[in-house]
C-alpha cells in the first residue's frame, strides 16, 4: 500500500515538473508534446490490469486544461479516452513478450 502510494506521488510530482518545464521552455514546439509521450510510455510500460496510466492521463489532461483557454475537462477526458483506447489495443492485439527486459511500472 505504501509502495503504491509513494510511486503514485513521485509520478505525479515528476509529471507536474515535466509539464511546467514543457509549458515554460517549449511553448513553440506545438508538433511535439512531452505529456502525450509520457502518457503513452506509462501505459505501455505498466501491467495490463494497472490503473496508473489512467490516473496519469487524467492528471496531465487536467494540467493542460488549467493552462489553456478551452473548457476545463476537455483535455482530461481526451487523454483518458486515449489511455483507455491504448490499453484496449495493447490488451487485445499486442503481445510484448519480446520486450520483457523493459521495466514494468
Amino acid at each position: 500500500m505504501i509502495n503504491e502510494t509513494l510511486k503514485t506521488f513521485v509520478l505525479f510530482v515528476g509529471m507536474y515538473y515535466l509539464f511546467m518545464f514543457e509549458t515554460s521552455f517549449l511553448p513553440f514546439f506545438t508538433f511535439f508534446s512531452v505529456s502525450i509521450l509520457l502518457v503513452f510510455l506509462i501505459n505501455v510500460l505498466e501491467a495490463p490490469g494497472g490503473r496508473m496510466g489512467l490516473f496519469a492521463a487524467f492528471f496531465l489532461g487536467l494540467m493542460m486544461d488549467l493552462y489553456s483557454a478551452h473548457w476545463i475537462g476537455i483535455m482530461a477526458v481526451g487523454f483518458l479516452f486515449l489511455s483507455l483506447l491504448l490499453k484496449l489495443i495493447l490488451s487485445r492485439y499486442v503481445r510484448m513478450e519480446s520486450v520483457g527486459w523493459l521495466p514494468k511500472i
